[in-house]
């Protein structure tokens, strides 16, 4: 898979940020996100996803951010992708722009950060 700058980027461990420099021609080492990766040791074990599109890394069960601006009157809310329907009707709003997609918390990122409650 060849990255280039601007590529947004997702790992089997649920991170997800966007490609910001790449050192050379040879692809050795790259910026993620402030943080830079040699290239070899970061791919090797990691299986990513990248795209242009920020959009196509939303997998079923991330739950997204969105905001929806209806006559003047702006709201942000939370919405947990549980089915392909769901995930489909929420991309095409905001390729009409009616929906702006703000953040994204994956499955990944939840489960090992929340709090279980019980056995």
């Amino acid at each position: 898979m060849k990255l280039e700058i601007g590529m947004y980027v997702r790992t089997d461990l649920g991170e997800i940020g966007k490609v910001t420099s790449i050192a050379d021609d040879n692809f050795n080492e790259f910026g993620l996100n402030g943080q830079f990766y040699n290239s070899e040791s970061f791919l090797k074990g990691n299986e990513i996803k990248a795209s242009h599109n920020i959009i196509d890394l939303i997998e079923i069960n991330d739950i997204v951010q969105i905001k929806e601006n209806i006559d003047n009157y702006s709201k942000s809310y939370f919405i947990g992708i549980d089915e392909m329907a769901t995930l489909r009707t929420m991309e095409e709003r905001i390729e009409n722009k009616n929906l702006i997609l703000e953040s994204i918390l994956t499955r990944e990122q939840f489960e090992n950060n929340c709090y279980k409650i019980g056995d």
